[in-house]
C-alpha cells in the first residue's frame, strides 16, 4: 500500500511540473504575442506614415509638373518673341545697308 501511495504521490508530483511548465510555456507564448501585436501596431503605424508620405510626393509631383508645363510655355513664349525681335533687326540691318548703300552713291 505504501508503494502505491508512493507512486501516486510521485505521478501527482509529475502531473503538478508538467502543469508549472506548461504555465511557464503559455505565459512565455502570451509574452511572445503581446510583443508580436505591438510590432504589428507599430508596422501599421509606419505603413500609414509611408501612406501618407506618397500622397505627399505625388501632390508635389504634381505641383511639378504643372510648373514645368508653363515653363516650357513661357519658353515658346520667348522663342517667338525672340523670332520677331530678330525679324525687327533684319528689317533694320536692311534699312541702314540700304541708306549706306544711298549715301556711297550720293558721295560719288
Amino acid at each position: 500500500m505504501e508503494k502505491v501511495l508512493e507512486q501516486i504521490l510521485a505521478e501527482l508530483k509529475e502531473l503538478r511540473q508538467g502543469q508549472d511548465e506548461l504555465r511557464r510555456e503559455q505565459i512565455a507564448q502570451g509574452q511572445r504575442l503581446e510583443r508580436l501585436e505591438k510590432g504589428q501596431a507599430a508596422l501599421e503605424k509606419g505603413q500609414a506614415v509611408l501612406e501618407k508620405g506618397q500622397a505627399t510626393l505625388e501632390k508635389g509631383q504634381a505641383a511639378l509638373e504643372e510648373r514645368l508645363i508653363r515653363l516650357e510655355n513661357g519658353q515658346k513664349k520667348i522663342r517667338k518673341e525672340l523670332c520677331y525681335i530678330w525679324d525687327d533687326i533684319k528689317k533694320l540691318d536692311n534699312r541702314l545697308t540700304n541708306q549706306e548703300e544711298k549715301l556711297q552713291t550720293l558721295s560719288k
